[in-house]
């Protein structure tokens, strides 16, 4: 996906700083390597001496090929020899080399002419922080949700209390975030206003966050306004195709109207996302014959048929606390 120039900048900067980050850590545990067994640090610089020694051969043309054999020959007896003294030491075998945090392009972000998968995830991320800096919903902890605010009546059909059956969503959401990844099952949340749709949904995001997960979230309305901006300003389309790929979507409040055009979105953000795939959450106010009476058969076919159905029931919990005040 094309990406705007300031994601690109921050996100080679990021890999700059592990890059840095990496390095660092590898010298400050070479000096201290180098202090425990000297013998170390002369090797680094008789290792340093024969590969320019051997440049030198190679570049002065000539019969060099007998001398050549034998630097590498020296070059491998050094190698050797600081295996045998980092193993005696005991020290890994691999001390003296950087931890990448991506051991394939070694922080470069490139293999060969290729973006890295660790730079694209870079960018997914920085480019969904850009998307959600105008979402007015504040990510949420699974902490500081309370179970008590609803009711211990049994529910209709249901063999337990509204209070037991709220604990095994929260620990539902509490498992699926720590659990994560993009093969995780997309989630659907129906129930009235004001139960915990928004707070678990944002509590997941959260965790996934720290995972180091790409996440947008936002209200719904706003997320079908951004898109339908660039669509009809023929701007291009970076923040629907973050919407696109973005690890984790989360949808909050379906509107309780739709147009065609909101229809249609919905219907490829699900669409583009199941084959993908990646993982969505949508909550919503709506009951199930709402839903499918606003947004069509088409679309609730997806949701109930690709999303896993959780519905939440108990009396409106910003009531209650409006209450106690």
């Amino acid at each position: 996906m094309p990406y705007k120039k300031d994601v690109f900048d921050a996100a080679l900067r990021r890999l700059e700083q592990r890059k840095l980050e990496a390095e660092e850590e590898t010298q400050r545990v070479r000096e201290e390597a180098y202090m425990r067994v000297p013998r170390l640090e002369k090797i680094r610089r008789e290792l340093a001496d024969t590969a320019m020694e051997t440049v030198r051969e190679i570049l002065t043309g000539g019969n060099a090929e007998e001398k050549i054999q034998s630097l590498k020959k020296m070059n491998l007896n050094l190698q050797a020899e600081r295996a045998e003294l980092l193993t005696a030491n005991g020290m890994p075998d691999d001390l003296m080399e950087p931890k990448y945090f991506c051991s394939k392009c070694k922080d470069t972000g490139f293999m060969g002419d290729k973006i890295c998968d660790c730079l694209r995830s870079l960018l997914r991320d920085e480019a969904c922080k850009r998307a959600n800096s105008g979402s007015p919903l504040p990510l949420r902890s699974f902490d500081s949700f309370s179970l008590s605010y609803y009711p211990e009546n049994d529910l209709p059909g249901i063999n337990t209390t509204a209070r037991g059956y709220m604990n095994r969503v929260y620990s539902f959401c509490k498992d699926y975030a720590e659990e994560f990844t993009i093969n995780s099952p997309s989630l659907l949340f129906l129930g009235g206003t004001g139960l915990g749709k928004t707070h678990l949904a944002l509590a997941i995001a959260n965790e996934v966050l720290a995972k180091g997960y790409s996440v947008i979230y936002d209200t719904a309305q706003n997320v079908f306004s951004k898109m339908e901006e660039e669509q009809f300003r023929r701007m291009d389309k970076f923040y629907t195709q973050t919407v696109y790929d973005c690890d984790l979507l989360i949808l909050d409040e379906l509107p309780d109207y739709a147009t065609s055009f909101t229809n249609n979105m919905l219907y490829n953000i699900i669409n583009t996302r199941t084959l993908a795939p990646r993982p969505t959450i949508v909550s919503t106010n709506l009951t199930e014959k709402e839903l499918e009476a606003r947004y069509g058969q088409k679309i609730f076919s997806r949701l109930i048929g690709d999303f896993w159905m959780f519905k939440f029931f108990g009396k409106d919990i910003r009531q209650q606390k409006l209450r106690k005040k």
